[in-house]
C-alpha cells in the first residue's frame, strides 16, 4: 500500500485538490478534485468534508495560504549560514512591515548561492491568519505537513518540465477567482513575486468585469516585465487558472503584450507526475504542490509551519518504504550469514588443523590435543634441556661435575674451610660452611673470584661457631661454557 499525498488549495468559495500516490521510487498523479461551497455554510469545512469523501482520507497533507494574505520579499544577504539567516530575516523584513514583527510568522527559502552571498525569498503572514488556515483545516479533520504559496509550487513545476528548453526566463500568470499571481523567474530563481486583488475567472465574472479585470492584469504584468528589464520575446509567458481555457483571455494578452502565450497544458509533465493528460490544468497549482513530496529530488517548498506552528504529526503511512525496508533486512541477513559462515569455516579448518597436528606430535607425546601440542611440547624441551644440562651435556651452563672440578682446582691447598653445604642448579652455585678465620673466608672469595667461571661472587659471615670457627654463606654465578 503506497502513501496517499492531497493537495489543497481554499479559495473564496471553493476547494481545489489534487491526489498523488507515492511508493518507494514512484510518484503517480491519481486526479484533481473541486468542491464548493453551498450559500447556507459558514466557511469551507463542509466543502473539504465533500472532497475528502471523493479522495478518502489522505497520509499527508499540504496546503496553500492565499497570496494576499502573505507578504513576499526577494532579500540578499551577505552570508549563507542556515542560523544567521533564520535571525537576520525577519529583521530584513520588519521595516516593510505596517505591524510589529511579533505578530507575524516568518519563512524563508534559499534561492540562490553566489560566493558568501544568499539571495533567499522571504515570506510571512499574520499569525491570526495562519492559525484560522490551520483551523479551517482541522475542522474538516485535516492537519498539514506543509503550508506554502501555490504559485511558488507552480513556478518550480514550470521550470522542471521546460528543463532548459525556451527562453532563459519566463513569466507565470495564474489566474484565480478574486486574486492574480504573478512570477517572474529567471533561470528558474524568482526575481519578482506578486499578488494582485483581482482575478479572472469566466464562470463567475460577468463581461465588463472580466473586460476591467484583465486589463488591470495585463498593466501588472507589462509593469512587472519593464521593471525587470524582461524585453519582448525573451521571456515566455505562461498562464494557469480557470481563464487559461479561454481563446479570447489568450489572444488579448498575446495581442496587447506583444508576446506568444502558453499554457501549462503545453508543458510535458509526464517524468514529473508519471502520466499525462491536460485533466488537471485547471487545478495545476495544487498538482505543483504535490512535488514537495516526490520520493526523487523534491521541489524545495516555502513552508509557513514554523515556531509554534510546526507540524507535530505523522508525516504519513509508512509502507511506502517497506520495499526499502525489506531490502535492508534482506542485505544485513546475508551479511550475518556471510560472517556467520566464515566463523564455521575457520572453526573447521582448525579443527582439521589441530588433529594433524596431533597426529604429527603422537609418536613424541601421545594423547595431546592439537590446540596443546605446542605447550607441552615446550615444556618438554624446556626439561630435557634442564636434564641434559646436569648430564654435562654441551650447548648451556657447565655441568656439576666440571664445577665440582673447578672448585678443587681453585681452592688453595690446605685452605681451613669445611664445607657444610653445597647447592648448584639454574640459579648458579650456594656454599654453605665454616672458615678458620675471616681471612680464609676473604682468600676463599678471591680465589673463587679468580676463575673463568664463576661470576659475582659473594660472601656474608654470620659470626662465630664452637671450636672458633666463623660460619659463612657464599654465592656465585655460573658462566654459560657456550658462549666461550
Amino acid at each position: 500500500m503506497a502513501q496517499r499525498i492531497l493537495a489543497l488549495e481554499l479559495a473564496q468559495d471553493r476547494v481545489e485538490a489534487a491526489l498523488a500516490e507515492r511508493a518507494w521510487s514512484s510518484f503517480a498523479l491519481l486526479g484533481t478534485y473541486q468542491s464548493e461551497r453551498a450559500e447556507d455554510e459558514p466557511n469551507l469545512a463542509p466543502a473539504i468534508g465533500r472532497l475528502l469523501s471523493k479522495t478518502g482520507a489522505p497520509d499527508l497533507v499540504i496546503s496553500a495560504m492565499p497570496g494576499e494574505l502573505v507578504a513576499k520579499r526577494l532579500l540578499t544577504l551577505p552570508f549563507s549560514d542556515r542560523r544567521k539567516l533564520e535571525q537576520a530575516v525577519p529583521f530584513a523584513l520588519e521595516e516593510h512591515l505596517p505591524f510589529s514583527i511579533e505578530e507575524a510568522v516568518v519563512a524563508y527559502l534559499p534561492l540562490l548561492r553566489d560566493g558568501k552571498n544568499s539571495l533567499v525569498l522571504a515570506a510571512l503572514a499574520r499569525r491570526e491568519d495562519l492559525r484560522a488556515h490551520l483551523d479551517l483545516l482541522a475542522e474538516a479533520g485535516l492537519d498539514p505537513k506543509t503550508v506554502t504559496l501555490s504559485s511558488l509550487a507552480l513556478s518550480a513545476l514550470i521550470n522542471r518540465a521546460r528543463n532548459g528548453n525556451g527562453a532563459a526566463s519566463h513569466l507565470l500568470v495564474e489566474f484565480e477567482h478574486g486574486r492574480t499571481s504573478v512570477v517572474l523567474l529567471d533561470n528558474g530563481v524568482p526575481r519578482a513575486l506578486r499578488t494582485l486583488p483581482v482575478g479572472l475567472d469566466p464562470a463567475h465574472d460577468d463581461a465588463q468585469h472580466a473586460e476591467n479585470s484583465a486589463g488591470a492584469i495585463i498593466a501588472a504584468v507589462r509593469q512587472t516585465m519593464l521593471s525587470h528589464s524582461a524585453e519582448p520575446g525573451s521571456t515566455d509567458i505562461i498562464i494557469s487558472g480557470p481563464a487559461a481555457s479561454s481563446s479570447e483571455v489568450r489572444d488579448r494578452f498575446s495581442r496587447e503584450l506583444a508576446a506568444p502565450i502558453h499554457g501549462v497544458e503545453d508543458l510535458d509533465t509526464s517524468a514529473l507526475l508519471g502520466r499525462g493528460g491536460h485533466e488537471w490544468i485547471r487545478q495545476a497549482s495544487c498538482v505543483a504542490m504535490l512535488l514537495g513530496e516526490m520520493p526523487n529530488q523534491p521541489v524545495p517548498l516555502l513552508n509557513l509551519r514554523v515556531g509554534e506552528f510546526n507540524f507535530q504529526g505523522r508525516t504519513g503511512d509508512l509502507t511506502p518504504f517497506y520495499t526499502s525496508g525489506l531490502i535492508a533486512i534482506g542485505l544485513a541477513v546475508l551479511i550475518v550469514l556471510h560472517v556467520i559462515l566464515g566463523i564455521v569455516t575457520n572453526v573447521h579448518h582448525k579443527r582439521m588443523l589441530n588433529r594433524e597436528i596431533a597426529a604429527a606430535v603422537a609418536p613424541v607425546i601421545p594423547g595431546v590435543a592439537g590446540e596443546q601440542a605446542e605447550h607441552v611440547l615446550a615444556a618438554r624441551l624446556a626439561a630435557a634441556r634442564k636434564r641434559l644440562g646436569l648430564l654435562g651435556g654441551s650447548g648451556g651452563p657447565a655441568s656439576p661435575l666440571d664445577t665440582l672440578l673447578l672448585l678443587s682446582r681453585a681452592l688453595p691447598a690446605g685452605i681451613g674451610v669445611d664445607i657444610d653445604e653445597l647447592n648448584l642448579d639454574d640459579t648458579g652455585l650456594k656454599i654453605a660452611g665454616k672458615a678458620d678465620s675471616y681471612a680464609t673466608i676473604e682468600q676463599l672469595r678471591k680465589a673463587l673470584s679468580a676463575t673463568h667461571r664463576l661470576s659475582d661472587v659473594q660472601v656474608s659471615e654470620e659470626g662465630q661457631a664452637e671450636n672458633h670457627k666463623v660460619v659463612f654463606h657464599l654465592s656465585a654465578g655460573i658462566k654459560d661454557i657456550s658462549t666461550e
